[in-house]
Formats: structure tokens, sequence, C-alpha cells
């Protein structure tokens, strides 16, 4: 392996996460409305600020609410290497890095939640389609971002661990899944459901 890969191993759930979401917002809003203006990137503003406002209070209760899965040892949104073995407790840094990761995925997922909400805006109807099986795009945002969690965290455990335990595991899948509900938890404070 080079050197290289090791670094991103260690780094890739936060940078893919990053480049997902900053594509999206790039690529998606002058394809959607077939150009490539200032206005296009403009409109993708407001839901984009709605959804960071409506999905911060999910977002740090994701981030603060999961410290006890990080203090038993199961997972974390942060590093793999500061997850506590042996009846070790995590310290503050890594405690504040596992919150802070957590809320940052929580709203990744929100924003490109509401990116989604614009392709589902701007997308006719086929009326040969169901409803409930057309695709949503907005949810898709959440499970793209969990998925994404999921996999690279899975990842770095592995070349940190060696010996994945299953419930460390199992507990990284909850908490991707909570990253995956957070453009639905968004739309859900903002359409008055409050949190």
């Amino acid at each position: 392996m080079f050197p290289v890969d090791a670094r991103f191993r260690q780094l890739s759930a936060p940078l893919s996460v990053a480049a997902v979401v900053a594509g999206a917002l790039l690529v998606v809003p002058p394809l959607v409305l077939g150009e490539l203006t200032a206005r296009a990137y403009l409109l993708t503003t407001a839901p984009v600020i709605i959804a960071i406002a409506s999905a911060t209070p999910y977002a740090v209760l994701v981030g603060v609410g999961t410290l006890p899965v990080l203090y038993a040892g199961l997972g974390s949104y942060a590093s793999p290497r500061g997850i506590p073995r042996g009846g070790e407790r995590p310290d503050l840094g890594t405690a504040l890095r596992h919150a802070t990761a957590g809320v940052g995925y929580a709203l990744a997922a929100a924003i490109l939640g509401a990116v989604g909400i614009g392709i589902d805006m701007a997308s006719p109807a086929v009326a040969s389609v169901p409803t409930a099986l057309e695709p949503s795009f907005f949810h898709l945002g959440g499970v793209v971002v969990g998925a994404l969690y999921v996999g690279c965290q899975l990842w770095r455990y592995d070349a940190a661990v060696r010996q994945p335990d299953p419930r460390v595991i199992g507990a990284t899948v909850v908490l991707g899944g909570l990253l995956a509900v957070s453009p639905a938890v968004a739309l859900w404070v903002f359409g008055g459901g409050g949190l």
C-alpha cells in the first residue's frame, strides 16, 4: 500500500461525504435548471439554508446524543482509533471529535436532501408511475450520506483493528441510519413539527 492510500483511508469518511455534498452543490443545480448561471446557484441557496437551520437541532442531538455509543466502545462518528477498548474511557478531545463529526455528517445529509428536494420539484411527474414508487432524491440524499459513512467507517475500522467486532459493525450501521433520516427530520421541523 502507498502512504497516500493509508492517509486517505484515515480520512475517507469526512472527505468522501464532503466531496459528494460539494459535487452535488456544484453540478446538480445547473443540470436541473438547464443553465450554468449564478441564478441556478442562488435558487439552490434557499433550500440549503433552510435545511441547515431546520436540521441543526437534530444534528446536535445526533452528535451529542450518541456519545454513550462512544463511551461504550461500540462506535464513533470520528476516527475508529479513538474508540475506547478494554474498559478505558475516551478523553474530552475524542468526545468532541465524535460530536463534531456527528453534527457535520447530519448537516451534510440534510444539505444533500435539500438538493434532492430541488431535483424532485424540477422533475416532471410521470403519470404511469404510482407516487409511492417514484424515486425521491430528497430521501436519497440522506441515504447516500448514511451509506457512505458506514462504508468508509467500516473500512477505517478494519485498518485500525483488523478483527471487526459485530457489535461495532451494528452500532456503525445504526449511526449511519441516524444520518440517513436527517433530511426527513429537517423537513418535519421546517413543516412545524418542532424538535
